[in-house]
């Protein structure tokens, strides 16, 4: 029974010991996770928002990619002499 005692004792201080650690390193995970997913569904309104308020990029005219998220890009155009932004998506 006392050899039984100190096993599980011995777990514990162990599990105590490197259990903090491992919160520690899974909540910066999860944390980077979830901005990374917000950076993208930020993005993503963004150009959605844009392509409401300026439309599509017709593709004859050169572009500058303002950003990019996934397959769809931001874009400055110019359209009959007056910079605008559009959206490829």
């Amino acid at each position: 029974m006392r050899k039984f005692l100190l096993g599980v004792l011995v777990g514990l201080v162990i599990s105590a010991i490197c259990i903090p650690g491992l919160l520690i390193s899974e909540g910066r995970s999860k944390f980077l996770f979830g901005r990374t997913n917000g950076i993208v569904a930020g993005r993503f309104e963004a150009a959605d928002a844009l392509e409401k308020e300026f439309g599509r990029h017709d593709g004859k005219t050169p572009y500058k990619v303002l950003f990019s998220v996934k397959t769809t890009d931001a874009v400055s155009t110019v359209t009959n002499g007056v910079k605008t932004v559009r959206v490829i998506p």
